[in-house]
């Protein structure tokens, strides 16, 4: 009878569900497509460190400013309609980078990051809404999609700009059909999309949530390990390197750490919203963390370096997801989910933003990379002690 009814229910959702996949699938190629490719641009525009470095730190300002005003565009407009625009400027953004001059460059890729903050906020509102009694499973399922994109986007970049001959523009455009796609899934959506825009502003009855102390336990939650995923984005070749690893080695270590975390991001949220105790999932992804990042302290062996990579990728797997699947759990609706995932990805993104330059300014002080990797699991315990806070029974937002 489950099996039956499970089935019902995917023959009804099937076009949403497939909406809500290629949403995710554009939440991340845009941005992880560049980095690989930095090298080539700078040769071919003649641009410097910093200004090559704005083009992934564009995106992520762009996260933290705004995602507090989302939910404003939501209430407003409703959620599929909002997504609708979200997925059109980010397409808009994608082929307006198109191009070999440093300032149109700038200006897609801060189109590009203000399309991908309004999806970023929106979907757990969407699953909130649209999915109440399954939000562990499609959190894993459209966590997992962002995840997997990311780390193809990533790898494939070079092969498609030097293996297939397309250079480093057509290569970063590429991924606009795959927005194209994602505006054809949605455009259904506009159809279904039955909530009165000015009637959602009136239902609107809850105070700031800038006002709860649980909504600031999850924000702070969801900055830590973004601080935490950006950190080991941005500094884990190197470390490996200072531990003897070869430079090609190091560099495949980058995309095995979100590789391996793929099986985390789906089934953390799962197993999560089955115990008992769902704060316990976080204590686990705390000492996966502290057991990983331990090992890059203590070991030199390949073995063990690359066993301690693996346990910090199922750790940072998992707390994504799971900080998504927390906006969607502990608001009270999808508005307020909206309101609090703005505030959390704000929070999270601000703190992602200074994370790398933080532990590069902690290595160029000691000349090594112990302390850096102390500061990571200092913020590895707040993180623990934010969601496990924010995942009490009893906590509860205004």
């Amino acid at each position: 009878m489950e099996i039956q009814d499970e089935s019902k229910w995917f023959k009804k959702r099937w076009l949403l569900i497939l909406g809500v996949i290629f949403l995710a699938f554009n939440l991340r190629p845009a941005i992880t497509a560049v980095g690989p490719l930095i090298a080539t641009i700078q040769k071919s525009l003649g641009i410097n460190n910093l200004e090559a470095g704005l083009l992934t730190t564009i995106p992520l300002i762009a996260f933290a400013v705004l995602s507090p005003l989302v939910a404003k565009f939501s209430r407003r407009w409703g959620n599929e309609k909002t997504l609708f625009l979200a997925l059109l400027i980010l397409t808009a953004g994608i082929f307006i980078r198109y191009s070999h001059q440093l300032g149109f460059l700038y200006a897609g890729t801060l189109i590009i990051g203000s399309g991908i903050a309004v999806m970023n906020v929106l979907l757990p509102s969407v699953i909130k809404s649209d999915f109440p009694k399954r939000i562990g499973l499609m959190t894993s399922i459209y966590t997992t999609a962002m995840c997997a994109m990311a780390g193809l986007a990533s790898g494939v970049s070079v092969p498609l700009a030097e293996g297939a001959g397309l250079g480093w523009e057509k290569a970063m455009a590429s991924w606009g059909f795959l927005a194209i796609i994602g505006i054809a899934l949605w455009i259904p959506q506009l159809k279904a999309n039955k909530t009165n825009s000015s009637n959602q502003a009136a239902a609107y009855p809850h105070p700031s949530i800038w006002k709860s102390r649980t909504a600031w336990h999850i924000s702070l939650f969801f900055g830590f390990q973004s601080f935490v995923f950006y950190c080991l984005i941005a500094w884990l070749p190197a470390i490996l390197l200072s531990k003897g690893m070869d430079e090609s080695t190091a560099g495949w270590m980058l995309l095995f750490v979100q590789i391996i975390g793929l099986p985390s991001t789906f089934f953390a949220p799962i197993i999560a919203s089955k115990l008992k105790k769902m704060g316990t999932s976080i204590v686990v992804i705390g000492l996966l963390n502290l057991l990983g990042f331990g090992g890059l302290i203590l070991f030199y062996q390949a073995g063990l370096l690359v066993t301690s990579v693996a346990m910090i990728g199922l750790s940072t797997g998992g707390s994504i997801s799971i900080a998504y699947m927390i906006i969607s759990t502990k608001a009270k609706d999808h508005q307020q989910a909206a309101e609090l995932s703005g505030m959390a990805q704000a929070a999270g993104y601000f703190l992602a933003a200074f994370g790398p330059v933080l532990l590069g300014f902690t290595f160029d002080q000691t000349n090594r990379w112990l302390e850096p990797i102390l500061l990571i699991l200092l913020v590895n315990t707040f993180m623990v002690l934010a969601g496990t806070h924010a995942l009490r029974s009893q906590a509860k937002i205004n």
